[in-house]
């Protein structure tokens, strides 16, 4: 009997205008809200204001981690062979400006390998050897060597890239920078609410919140499968046909914090840069004649 194979047709975009300004990402929209940002609130005896400032910002530098393995007879020749792999990648790496004293060895595991031989109806289970683990943690500033950094780890057959991580020196400068401006905004918002109400401010005020916030990039990517319409085919429940389906990928983007409407003012909101996002809300309290 002959078998027909069907395959499905995925449309990778959609006439939709909606989707043509928001992107793939609406496919997985839960039309979710919101909650809307209380910035003023008010009592008979006291003023509130709330102001949240973002700052987007480059690392400074980076630390990078990566996986390598080696599998060998012996204990001895696994270490050796896996420590040859390790210094030619460190000798590669030093050409683009990572030296010894910014990277890093580190001792993860080491295991017995087992293998297995059969024997007429017995299965007989016998130790093949060791595998060696460790991870290679080196630091750098300049985020575009990570291409080079991945090219030249391939050529020791290294391709587990554990983690990059995002560091800034001076979070200090940066919670005072955040701190300025959110007192700016607290002192603006406060002159309007008293330009149309008949109150006025005792004199007496205190700090009700600050909360300094840190978002880094591992923390803000998102998933969404990508777009697509499947055809709709009746075999009239037969089982004749076989369906033969198109791999749909998932994927990631990210979306920092910058899309809260909690945000009062983001600093730098124009950079395209994927950098360290820093969150600061601060409230204070006035008191009332």
């Amino acid at each position: 009997m002959k078998k027909y194979f069907i395959t499905v047709l995925m449309l990778a975009f959609t006439a939709n205008i909606y989707a043509q300004m928001a992107g793939n990402q609406v496919y997985q929209n839960d039309k979710s809200y919101n909650s809307p940002n209380t910035s003023i609130h008010s009592t008979d005896s006291t003023l509130t204001i709330k102001a949240t400032v973002l700052l987007n910002k480059k690392a400074d530098y980076y630390l990078a981690t990566v996986g390598i393995k080696q599998e060998a007879k012996s204990v001895t020749d696994c270490n050796q062979a896996l420590n040859q792999r390790i210094n030619a990648f460190m000798k590669d790496i030093k050409k683009l400006g990572i030296q010894d004293n910014d990277a890093y060895i580190d001792f993860i595991s080491q295991t017995k390998v087992y293998d297995h031989k059969i024997e007429g109806n017995t299965i007989t289970e016998f130790l093949d050897g060791f595998e060696i683990r460790k991870n290679i943690i080196f630091k750098f500033k300049d985020l575009e060597l990570m291409d080079k950094i991945i090219e030249l780890a391939s050529k020791q057959e290294i391709y587990d890239i554990v983690k990059v991580e995002y560091f800034n020196e001076d979070t200090e400068k940066i919670y005072a920078q955040l701190f300025d401006e959110s007192i700016k905004i607290i002192e603006n918002k406060k002159a309007r609410f008293l330009k149309v109400s008949n109150i006025k401010l005792s004199g007496k005020h205190r700090i009700m919140q600050d909360m300094f916030q840190v978002y880094y990039p591992k923390d803000s990517y998102k998933e969404y499968s990508e777009a697509f319409e499947s055809s709709s085919v009746n075999t009239n429940y037969s089982k004749e046909y076989i369906k033969k389906q198109v791999r749909k990928d998932k994927t990631f983007y990210y979306e920092g914090a910058q899309s809260s409407p909690q945000i009062d003012k983001n600093i730098d909101n124009v950079s395209p840069i994927i950098g360290i996002q820093y969150v600061l809300s601060l409230r204070i309290l006035y008191e009332l004649e």
